[in-house]
């Protein structure tokens, strides 16, 4: 049972937006989990590799974009998606890719409709 991604999520959101935040992302965490026990392509690995790639990328953008929304990302949001990266061990090379991805959230022409369709 996979269940990683639920408790990332709820964390997540724990942190952005408290138990309501908590209940969307283990939301979307459950929709990570349940890509990842889909063969997508029929290649196996590479299809749990997309749907990873897919979780990282609606994960850190969507927090810029949310960060951004009341018109001023906080040292404390900055702080929050630092913990996240942390948590997740992400090598320096993937840290890179999540501040350029929060950053690309944080945009005015952020599409994040798109994003979310591309993660579901």
């Amino acid at each position: 049972m996979a269940w990683w991604g639920k408790i990332v999520g709820g964390g997540f959101g724990f942190l952005m937006g408290g138990p309501l935040g908590a209940v969307i992302g283990a939301s979307f965490g459950h929709q990570f989990d349940k890509g990842l026990n889909q063969d997508f392509d029929g290649s196996g690995y590479q299809g749990q590799e997309r749907t990873q790639l897919a979780f990282f990328s609606a994960a850190f953008s969507v927090m810029g974009h949310v960060a951004k929304a009341d018109g001023r990302v906080t040292q404390d949001e900055i702080d929050t998606a630092r913990t996240m990266m942390k948590q997740m061990s992400l090598d320096e090379q993937q840290r890179k890719i999540a501040i350029e991805l929060f950053n690309q959230g944080k945009q005015n022409d952020f599409d994040l409709d798109g994003v979310l369709l591309q993660f579901k």
